[in-house]
């Protein structure tokens, strides 16, 4: 497992630190906060949200939690305040617009369906845990024995083939249903761009962030070329440049990403105001 003292990370953080205009994005669950088995009890360790906070005060940063939650919830567990930027739901939800959530009518009324027989699942599975969000349903089964949280996620994964418009996101032990969907990696490059940021650093630890891993090594932006620091907290085969054992290790990777840009002292431009951007 690497370190975040490991000498060809600590390369990476100096160097991404002196781009002028920064991205650094960061998954919430299992990178800032632990997992647990009620979402609803996670919280951050202690020290990445006060760095994430003082990155996002410095010139040329923009600091976003990019995360599957509901916009919401997130709000409310990372205690994340402005100027931070909220990416929730997988990209569908963002801070930054006041419009809200555009469902047509049919993605209304496959919600409510979807509602219905994801909760007629959870009487069949005792244990499973329903989150509600703005565009879908989550199940949860962490904690659950493992053949019967197995079978609980087939049969939420099955309801898509029943209703063809549903897009499943797998995740460690959840699946998210949902009627309307963007993606992390779109969401992250969606960003970026508004931005018009020079380099982006995102940290995740689950099959989703994979998905922010993959787009941001496939950028076609010129511009950004090579300033891609993407970090996997955890195990697993990724597609992340580097890798971090631990949400504490996270901690250690934001705080000396925040010395380095202090002492970077880079010439900064500042990023244009696209803050009345459509959602």
């Amino acid at each position: 497992m690497t370190s975040p003292l490991d000498p060809d990370l600590n390369a990476a953080v100096q160097a991404f630190a002196a781009h002028p205009r920064l991205l650094v994005a960061t998954d919430f669950d299992g990178v800032l906060a632990p997992l647990v088995l009620d979402p609803m009890d996670s919280r951050p360790v202690e020290g990445g949200m006060p760095a994430l906070t003082d990155l996002a005060a410095l010139p040329g940063v923009t600091v976003a939690l990019v995360s599957g939650r509901a916009l919401a919830p997130l709000r409310q567990l990372s205690e994340a305040r402005d100027p931070l930027v909220l990416i929730g739901s997988h990209g569908v939800e963002d801070s930054r617009h006041t419009d809200g959530l555009a469902l047509d009518e049919d993605q209304h009324a496959l919600l409510e369906t979807l509602a219905q027989e994801v909760e007629a699942l959870a009487e069949r599975h005792p244990g499973v845990r329903v989150e509600d969000k703005p565009a879908g349903r989550v199940v949860h089964t962490r904690g659950l024995p493992p053949q019967e949280g197995k079978d609980a996620l087939a049969e939420a994964s099955a309801l898509a083939e029943r209703h063809t418009s549903l897009v499943v996101t797998p995740g460690k032990e959840v699946v998210e249903l949902a009627v309307a969907h963007v993606g992390k990696g779109a969401a992250l490059l969606a960003l970026a761009d508004d931005l018009d940021a020079d380099a982006v650093f995102y940290a995740g630890d689950d099959l989703t962030d994979e998905h922010g891993f993959a787009a941001l090594a496939e950028d076609t932006d010129t511009a950004r070329a090579g300033r891609r620091l993407t970090v996997r907290v955890g195990d697993g085969e990724t597609r992340a440049g580097f890798r971090v054992a631990d949400e504490e290790a996270v901690v250690e990777l934001l705080t000396a990403l925040l010395s380095a840009r202090r002492s970077a002292s880079p010439s900064v431009s500042p990023a244009p105001d696209r803050s009345t951007a459509g959602g």
